[in-house]
Parts: C-alpha cells; structure tokens; sequence
C-alpha cells in the first residue's frame, strides 16, 4: 500500500485538474550581440594535428541557441567554440590516436567566472577541474594516453558539471581517443538538457538534446543493411537514460563516465537492446542493422521524447493534446502528439535482392485497443487491451491490466490485428522484437519509402506480421502519446517460447503505470504489478527451479526489484536480459536485486531450499512508490510410493 504521506499527496494531487496544460512562461532573453551557436554532429575533429601533437584553442563565448527549428524559439547559453569558428553545440570534438600531445589554450571570454573539467581524461576529478575568472586563460599541455570516450565541460562559478541548468547546460563537448590501431567508423552523440525553472505554479521550461537539436530536428542516420553500426554516446545530464535501439540488438563494447572509460572483453558484453545510461556516463555499442527500413534510437522515459521536453508551444500534458484532438468545439487544434527531444532517426537502406517478408501460414490474433472510466487507482480511466476470442467481440468497455501476455512460439508467423476502439489514435510497439520495420509500430515513422505506418485512428485498425526469431521474454506498448496511453495501462508481455511454458515453475511480474500522469509533475506517483497496487502472490515449490520474468514498462520511473525475507536478501541466477539468452560466463549467481529502466526485461532462475515466504520488494529508486510482490515457497511434493 501506498505510504499514508504519499497518500495524501496523491489525493490532493488528483483533485486538481489534470488536463489543463501548463501556460508558457516568457523565455530568458538572448544578450545582445551573442553568437548564434550551431550544432555540432561530432564529424570533424577540431584543431590542427601534427606529428604527434594537437594544437587547439578553444573561447567560451556568450551565445544563442535554436535547440529545435529555425523558427522555433531561440535560447541564452554559454557556448565553447574553437578559435576562428561559430560556437558549437556539443562543443568542439577533441579527437586523437592514443599518445598524441595537446596543446590547450582555453580562454573565458564571458563575463562570468567558469569551471572547466574532463580535458584531461584519468586525471582525478580534483585535479582536472579549473578555475577560469572572465577574461581569463589558461594553457594546458598533456598527453591522451588511454583510448576510450570521454566529455570535458564548464559550469558557472565553482560548480561542476552535475550543478548546471540552463545558461551553462551546453557548455560540453566530446573526447574520443582512439588506440594506436585505429576504430571502425561511428557515430557520437551528445546528450545535453536546458531546463529553466521558475516557481511552482510554472515550473520549468525543458528542451531535451541529441547533438544540439531535439527531434524530429536531430541527425538522420543512413545506414545500409548488414553495414556493422558503432555508437559512441555521452550523456553530459544528471539524469538517467534507458536508451533503447528499435529492430536489432546491440553489444556493449565499454560503459564510462566523462573522465574515465571502461571497455568491456568480448565474452563479457552484454547483448541487449535497452540499457541504463548513468548520470555523467558513456556508452559505446555496436550492432549490424539486418533488416531495411525506418528505425530508432532514442531514450525510454516517456518525459523525454514527449512534448514535455520542447521549448515549440505545444501543450506540456499529452491526455490534454489527445483531448484537443477530438474535441467538437476545437476540432483538429493539437492534433495528435509527437515525438520530441531524445530520439535519433535511423533508415537502413535494403541491401541488393532484398525480399519483403511475407507471414504465409500465420496464427491470427485480434488485439482489441480500449479504455474503461473509473478502473485504475482514483477513478481514473483505463486504458489497455484485451484480445478477442473466437467470433464475439468483447465489451467495448473490458479491459485488462496489464494487458493480456501474448505466447508466441519461436519461429512461428503471426498476424496481430490491433481495432483501435479508443476515441483517439494509438499505435503499438512490439519492444524488443527483431521484426519488420512497418510492423514496429511508430506512427509516421515505421516503414520504408512511401510505405510509412500511419497513425491509427478510432475505429480503425493495422495488422502487425512477423515470425519471432527466439525465444526470451518482451514488453509490447502504445508508441503513441506514450505518458498518456502507456501510463495509464496500454502495455502488457511478449513471452516468445519453443514449446508451451510450466506455469507452476514460470512466473511473470510486470511492473508498470497505474494512474494518469499529474499535471506539473514530471513523474507519476501511480504503478501497478501485475495490474494491482496489491498484487496476488505466486506460488513455488521447495527445492524446484523457477524462471522469474521480470518486465519493467512504467513510462516515468527507475524500479528497483529485490527479492527478499526478513533476514536476507535472495540469490538467483541471471538467464537473460531484454529477452536475449545471456551465455554461460555471464549467467551467473548473484545477490537477487536489479534496477531496471522502462522497455528492460531480465529472466532470474531463483530454487527456495525450505518452505516459507519470500518478498519481491518493487519500488521506484527514488522516494515515490513501493509495492511488495509476495512469493510463497510450499513444500516439495512427496514422489509416489513404488509398488
């Protein structure tokens, strides 16, 4: 149950009004005279390099933005910019073989005192940080010796890289060493936010980038099939980032932060498609993009790929835009909502003799979309599917949370018919799955060439075909005004077998929302497991070895799962993660916790020896919720005896 305080927060919560859209506030205004930053995709090194040595000077400079459009709202930052050139954002990319010898002069030509960090990578965070009053300059000489990726950055006063909000947010810029052999060809990105806050009737003004630009304004990737991809990202925020690749699987070559790189040995990468990006930290991946078409990359956390995070003037709630949309009085005024800020567009051109998948032979499923008032917690209403079975529809107002797991078999083609008997559009991702680009689900994005999924409308319907390629446990979701639809419950499982599961031995936790997202509220306090605030405990068997799925799908939060009794926390054993097998070196025994972003899955085999209760705590990582999930271990069943 929900903690009495938090209670009572929520209840006073939901009497305010939930849909009506924050007001736009008045941005601060650019000082005259400052240059116009623009954004850097990280393609050209900066400086010149000479045997052996780079020479590089690089100004912070009062400047300007246009974080989205041309004509989309302009932006006060300070900005780095090499000698000669406009300010960059991300700031000018520092790129060199291992070895080579920089020759820094950084100059603050602001008005204000910065401290400068990162530019000299292995170096204690102490000792790298350096003063700089306004007008000030310093000359660094140092060596990059230790191949890897890293970001060096400014902050205002003596504050440091974690402390920035806005005018000082985009003073970052990448550090790419590569070892004496060289590196295959790849892509950096830069993650940088601008926020701004004001008071608590008007909170804050957001813009969430990739590169300097927020979707659909960000780099579009052309990539061909069967091309070997690498992505180098950075994350420069205080913030977490699930950052989730659509179609494929990636490999996790090395996980850092901004001073330091930490490779990872080919047997010991990670297979996955969703991975938690830490605060300050780095990401370097590699995938081959098998199949052509319209894909993504972009961050999981709903907040920072919808209208939350754009400076445009579109309605912050998007249960408000959906409203708009379908309203009598204000007919086709906002329209459906868009993706925006973490998102990167990658179109994967066909390779030679392609053949478009056909599913002969396919199993039907009817997915029905729908919404239910008054089902979820404080009256609010439901949204969520539920699949039809034989020639009856089910009521129009039946909906089940989660919604229903959908068993597939490996290898299998199948045809999902999803009717969309809400009042507004929707589409659905099958998260995870190696499929077909028009099929993933991304309104006005999924597709190739002319062939683009499209919004599906009320009363209208799509058909999903695709053959699941293995076996592995997956989230399926709306990818459509995803804090509004996926919040309040259109998400459920994709459990992908050989043959038909036990489920006395194969358990499934869902965790996801429960309730609408609150104006003004950048997190829900609302979530469910397994569709309940007091979820049902499951049963096990002393002595027998039990498969726990656990899919994390909440579109607002970090979820802790510790499985636990009074005296001790569990051990289990990791079997695989975002529905990919984990090889024998890394299917290890270990203490029974994780902590899970939206969109990841993991599998844990967990044997209780004696009889009794364990407890899997579920809850936000920070203050916000907490949800005990019990497990109830009876005693193992006597064998018959033998005549």
């Amino acid at each position: 149950m929900l903690a009495s305080g938090l209670l009572t927060g929520v209840i006073l919560a939901i009497q305010a009004p939930l849909i009506t859209p924050l007001p736009r506030v008045p941005l601060p205004k650019v000082s005259p005279g400052a240059v116009r930053a623009i954004a850097n995709t990280n393609h050209r090194p900066a400086g010149m390099r000479s045997a052996g040595v780079l020479t590089l000077a690089i100004d912070i400079v009062t400047s300007a933005m246009h974080p989205e459009g041309d004509t989309d709202p302009e932006v006060p930052i300070l900005a780095f910019a090499e000698r000669g050139h406009a300010p960059q954002v991300p700031g000018p990319l520092v790129r060199v073989p291992q070895g080579t010898e920089v020759r820094l002069t950084i100059t603050n030509k602001t008005d204000s005192a910065v401290t400068v960090g990162g530019f000299r990578p292995g170096v204690s965070a102490a000792n790298d940080s350096i003063g700089l009053a306004a007008g000030a300059s310093r000359e660094l000489r140092y060596r990059l010796t230790i191949p890897g990726t890293y970001f060096y950055w400014g902050a205002l006063g003596n504050s440091n890289w974690s402390d920035r909000l806005w005018y000082d947010s985009q003073l970052n810029g990448a550090i790419v060493v590569d070892p004496s052999d060289g590196s295959i060809k790849d892509h950096i990105f830069v993650i940088s936010e601008w926020f701004h806050p004001y008071d608590e009737n008007r909170p804050f003004e957001v813009v969430s980038l990739i590169n300097g630009k927020a979707w659909p304004h960000t780099e579009r990737l052309s990539l061909q099939q069967g091309d070997s991809t690498r992505f180098r990202v950075i994350n420069t925020i205080a913030l977490h980032h699930p950052m989730h690749l659509h179609g494929f699987y990636y490999r996790v070559e090395a996980r850092g932060s901004w001073d330091k790189d930490g490779p990872i040995t080919r047997a010991m990468q990670p297979l996955l498609n969703t991975d938690l990006l830490a605060p300050g930290g780095t990401l370097t991946l590699s995938f081959l993009p098998t199949t052509p078409g319209n894909w993504l990359f972009h961050c999981h956390f709903s907040f920072h790929m919808d209208e939350s995070v754009t400076l445009a003037g579109s309605p912050r709630d998007s249960a408000e835009a959906a409203r708009l949309a379908h309203s009598p009085h204000d007919p086709g005024k906002g329209g459906e909502h868009h993706m925006r800020g973490l998102v990167i567009g990658l179109q994967v051109k066909p390779a030679a003799g392609y053949v478009e998948y056909k599913a002969e032979h396919a199993r039907n499923i009817r997915l029905l979309a729908q919404k239910k008032p008054a089902q979820l917690i404080a009256g609010a209403t439901a949204y969520g599917f539920v699949v039809q079975s034989g020639d009856s529809a089910p009521a129009r107002d039946s909906v089940r949370l989660p919604a229903p797991v959908l068993e597939l078999t490996r290898g299998q083609p199948v045809r999902i018919t999803v009717v969309n008997n809400l009042d507004e559009p929707t589409g659905v991702h099958w998260h995870g799955l190696e499929i077909e680009s028009f099929p993933d689900g991304v309104a006005n994005w999924s597709g190739m060439g002319d062939h683009i999924f499209p919004p599906v409308a009320p009363g209208d319907s799509f058909v999903a075909a695709f053959t699941p390629p293995r076996s592995g446990t997956f989230p399926y979701h709306s990818h459509l005004n995803e804090r509004h639809q996926i919040q309040s419950g259109m998400y459920g499982a994709i459990i992908v077998t050989d043959q038909p599961r036990d489920p006395a031995h194969d358990h499934l936790i869902v965790a996801g929302g429960g309730g609408p997202a609150i104006e003004a509220k950048i997190e829900s306090p609302f979530a469910l497991v397994n569709g309940r605030r007091a979820p049902r405990p499951l049963t096990l068997t002393a002595g027998e070895v039990h498969r726990l799925r656990i899919v994390s799908v909440h579109p607002d939060w970090r979820i802790a799962f510790t499985l636990r009794n009074d005296s001790a926390v569990a051990r289990w054993r990791a079997v695989a993660k975002d529905g990919a097998d984990l090889p024998l070196v890394q299917a290890t025994r270990r203490a029974a916790h994780v902590e899970m972003g939206p969109g990841e899955t993991a599998d844990f085999e967990f044997r209780p020896m004696v009889p009794g209760t364990w407890r899997l705590e579920v809850k936000s990582v920070e203050s916000g919720w907490y949800i005990p999930l019990e497990l109830i271990v009876t005693a193992a069943r006597k064998a018959p005896p033998r005549r």
